[in-house]
């Protein structure tokens, strides 16, 4: 394994996992599951059976725009919509095993924090006054932003909200989409002062931090990187006229318009907030930050985070600088189109847990995650590849392992040709879970591999032999550490199977592996299909 930086004299490393947080205007949907939720779950997991000390949170993202347009959309109030989604977020995480040590709205402590912060950077100096041109409803009086205005991207024509573009990932200032007709963009403009993060301004901290970096970017990221410091870096706006989100005083001008944080710069202080509270009773701060994101959030991720990391820690507020790595995915497609909760493109993750269990639901996702390219969901040829490279393979090693290895044990050295396996895929499951190496669907092709050979080969086990027998046996209790990461209930069965108890709160370590199970193989027990 790479994974040394930073490593404690117990062996083990702290490292936090974090995903973007969910906006509260629905349940989480199969794009979020299969790309930063189940990603950074699984991240979570591999890290604790390598034996690092993991702190794995985050939160609702209550403050952002989307929540206002989709509340206007159903006829409810915002607040209602909050308390809504996030029951059904928490649901879904937890029907999905997603095991984080804390999920929370944001409350006052956290206003407090986050406003603190960003004021704290303003008072040196950090943020410029600039007035920019906003869309205007003489109506409503209220200028409009982020999800309340649509158009067409000034640089790839996809259709797009206010901010970043989920289709090429780059920024559009503030007023810079192409208008379209009875849509907010085609509002007449406004000019009115807010303040911006203006990236051009902190080009030296942004290169000198790409330059001297060692974490690789995925080619997504890379290029948002790559075409963004090509050009002019933009402004970003931290402050919005708006009575949503967090607000902030300090024009000092009683006739000014209310100015609210700006939801997407706020994220990255959040981040620091929830991760703190995730280690709340242990060591604080880490070694290294491992983030998932979809690539509709690089560009912030890339710049805006950096830059705020890097201002803050410049004026002297205590953010640790780990080192940092950010994991991207694609884009999940449903029948050609993106997921999109604000758009009503979804197949909700709740329901789909529910249809198709915990357990095969995270292989199949994990199988067919869209980490580096765009991905499409199909019902139809997620139902196909559960049966032929999870379900089946499955089915042969419990009846075969039940019928003939009964109350066999491990009670020899495996045989070469099983040795051999072991190792070989020992090695697939390590590169999978390695940080430098990620990537869930190694782990879950790796998994689907173990089970294809013992699926093949305990059919041809010499019972008289006790080296293949317990080979065999052994390569099914590999499982119990291997496998935990993706689906940690098939772990359970396995290590119930040799009559063994799974301790609360402590994952099987990855270097307990081969370590033979003392009780006898009592039968695999499998669970019917949830459509059964």
């Amino acid at each position: 394994m790479t994974d040394r930086q930073g490593q404690r004299a117990d062996g083990g490393r702290r490292i936090d996992v974090t995903f973007s947080p969910p906006t509260p205007n629905g349940d989480l949907h199969l794009g979020h599951l299969s790309g930063p939720v189940l990603g950074s779950d699984i991240c979570a997991r591999s890290q604790k059976i390598l034996g690092h000390d993991v702190a794995f949170g985050t939160s609702t993202d209550d403050n952002q725009t989307y929540v206002v347009t989709t509340a206007e959309r159903l006829g409810t109030d915002p607040e209602s919509l909050i308390a809504e989604a996030y029951e059904k977020v928490t649901a879904s995480l937890g029907l999905a095993g997603v095991e984080v040590d804390l999920f929370e709205r944001p409350d006052e402590r956290y206003t407090a924090f986050v406003r603190d912060f960003f004021t704290h950077l303003w008072r040196h100096g950090a943020f410029d006054r600039r007035t920019v041109e906003l869309p205007y409803s003489a109506e409503s009086g209220e200028y409009k932003a982020e999800a309340f205005v649509t158009g067409r991207c000034p640089t790839c024509l996809a259709h797009a909200r206010a901010g970043v573009c989920e289709a090429c990932g780059l920024y559009n200032l503030p007023g810079a989409l192409l208008p379209v007709a009875d849509t907010a963009s085609a509002l007449p403009r406004r000019a009115v002062p807010i303040w911006v993060l203006d990236l051009e301004r902190h080009r030296s901290l942004l290169t000198n931090f790409y330059r001297s970096g060692d974490v690789p970017l995925r080619p997504d990221l890379a290029r948002v990187v790559e075409q963004t410091l090509a050009g002019r870096l933009p402004y970003i706006p931290i402050t919005y006229p708006s009575s949503w989100g967090i607000t902030v005083d300090w024009d000092g001008e009683p006739d000014a318009p209310p100015q609210a944080v700006n939801a997407w710069p706020e994220i990255y202080v959040g981040h620091l907030y929830w991760l703190a509270r995730a280690r709340d009773g242990r060591t604080a701060g880490c070694d290294e930050l491992v983030q998932f994101i979809g690539i509709d959030n690089g560009f912030y991720n890339a710049f805006v985070y950096v830059a705020l990391k890097l201002l803050a820690a410049q004026h002297g507020l205590p953010v640790g600088l780990p080192r940092t790595r950010t994991l991207t995915n694609q884009y999940f497609m449903l029948e050609g189109r993106k997921f999109s909760t604000s758009k009503g493109d979804v197949r909700w993750a709740g329901e789909y847990l529910e249809s198709v269990g915990r357990d095969r639901a995270r292989f199949v996702l994990a199988l067919s995650s869209p980490e580096l390219q765009q991905a499409e969901f199909s019902e139809p040829i997620a139902a196909a590849r559960l049966t032929e490279r999870y379900d089946t393979p499955l089915a042969v090693v419990a009846s075969r392992f039940n019928g003939t290895l009964k109350d066999r044990a491990v009670d020899a050295p495996p045989s070469a040709w099983w040795a051999a396996a072991i190792e070989a895929s020992t090695r697939r499951f390590e590169e999978a879970y390695s940080l430098e190496t990620f990537s869930i669907r190694k782990a879950a092709e790796a998994l689907a591999l173990h089970l294809e050979v013992l699926a093949l080969r305990c059919e041809d086990v010499s019972l008289e032999d006790s080296g293949d027998v317990s080979g065999a046996l052994l390569f099914l209790w590999t499982l119990r550490s291997l496998a935990w990461p993706v689906t940690p209930d098939l772990a359970g069965r396995i290590t119930a199977a040799f009559g063994a108890q799974a301790a609360p709160g402590r994952p099987p370590l990855l270097a307990d592996a081969t370590t033979a199970p003392s009780g006898a193989f009592r039968g695999l027990d499998l669970p019917p299909h949830p459509a059964a």
